[in-house]
């Protein structure tokens, strides 16, 4: 099934609330309504003891709202068995005590279906096409301004200057600028904590400010808390369509500051800390096609060139920033796969097949050009770190 060929009446506007504004949603199977997602728990309660209905994995669509009004349409007139797995259920496990217990067959809506595979599938491309418009949108916006939430420096124009500001004067790691979204709002929240006397890691709360401040700067916490699920939607690796190249949100911690006696939490004089830890040259770069690796990436590229006949640099430069990080994407998935890069051949010595065939090229671009690689096919990938190094228009 795809989005054409869903039901007339409902077409491509399931895709209209693709966000995660709440709103007012009926009921797949009766008219009564909840503000989804704020009532989210409340909802599925109300399919379990009204209809015996279990939607599984709910944490995975992409888009509660859009799935409910979906399957609503589907159900009218049809029987839940028609879309739905029968399970048996003893329900003096679910039920209180002292009350009527009575074993009855429940319904089960799962991805098991393969149209609600699909459509589950389809509304996480929906909501990576649109976090994804979301971030081009603020790395091109210039109207940007905001004040440093612990020091008097003001910014204006890019989002990005202010979180590198965090990171190399204040130490506050909120992750790789290429993977941030909706920046503002995790800057609201973070700010937000800071004014209350929370720890953004441990999220405990202090009598003062300056409490505050002493805290974060002897126990080093200058991060969210990574098991707080809430910060997740700030990361664009979290939308990933394939749940094998899922990359978790784990920002890199600081290096520990050698403590002085000058030292002071939250100083821009005292910490001036560089960018290390995120764009590393000391870290090998592997080659694309081969087990090689290289320190420097001018060193690798021309590698490419003499082994592979491979100019990265000519190929990629009618391509945009995320056209770059899907090529490589892709590239370095075909070849894993011991599959051609350009005819697809399986073969078990890939490298000999496509500089007997001349096929260290690149296919047409509907092939490689697809959301399911804009995500690495190996963590941390050195590789994508150093696309902007001969790239002037990345920002566009």
């Amino acid at each position: 099934m795809s989005v054409a060929n869903m039901p007339p009446e409902y077409g491509k506007s399931q895709f209209y609330d693709i966000n995660d504004e709440p709103c007012d949603v009926a009921c797949l199977l009766c008219e009564s309504s909840f503000i989804l997602p704020t009532d989210e728990n409340d909802f599925l309660l109300h399919l379990f003891n009204e209809h015996r209905l279990v939607i599984g994995d709910v944490d995975k669509i992409a888009s509660l709202k859009s799935y409910v009004r979906y399957w609503k349409i589907k159900f009218k007139g049809q029987l839940l068995t028609t879309y739905c797995t029968t399970f048996y259920m003893d329900k003096k496990d679910v039920t209180p005590k002292n009350t009527t217990n009575q074993d009855e067959f429940y319904f089960l809506l799962s991805d098991c279906l393969m149209e609600d595979k699909t459509l589950r599938y389809e509304l996480k491309q929906a909501k990576l096409e649109w976090v994804l418009a979301q971030q081009v949108q603020e790395r091109s916006d210039t109207t940007f301004k905001r004040g440093c939430m612990f020091c008097r420096t003001e910014f204006s124009g890019s989002r990005i200057e202010y979180v590198t500001h965090l990171y190399q004067k204040h130490n506050i790691l909120l992750g790789k600028p290429e993977n941030l979204v909706f920046i503002d709002e995790y800057l609201d929240r973070i700010e937000n904590n800071i004014e209350n006397f929370i720890c953004i890691y441990c999220e405990k709360t202090f009598k003062n400010r300056p409490v505050l401040k002493e805290h974060m700067r002897k126990k080093l916490h200058k991060q969210v808390n990574p098991n707080n699920k809430t910060y997740d939607k700030y990361y664009v690796s979290n939308y990933s369509l394939d749940v094998t190249h899922k990359v978790k949100r784990k920002p890199t911690r600081p290096e520990p500051i050698v403590e002085t006696e000058n030292s002071s939490a939250f100083s821009s004089e005292n910490e001036d800390e560089d960018w290390s830890d995120w764009n590393n040259e000391s870290i090998d770069i592997n080659c694309l096609f081969c087990t090689q690796s290289w320190h420097g990436f001018s060193e690798l590229l021309e590698h490419m060139i003499d082994q592979h006949k491979f100019d990265f640099i000519d190929i990629s430069a009618q391509f945009t920033f995320y056209q770059k990080v899907k090529m490589v994407n892709y590239i370095r998935k075909q070849v894993h796969a011991n599959r051609c890069i350009y005819c697809d051949t399986k073969a078990e010595d890939i490298n000999l097949h496509m500089g007997n065939e001349n096929h260290y090229k690149l296919p047409a671009i509907e092939t490689w050009d697809q959301p399911e690689f804009y995500f690495p096919m190996f963590e941390s990938d050195s590789f994508l770190y150093n696309l902007d190094t001969d790239d002037s228009d990345s920002d566009n």
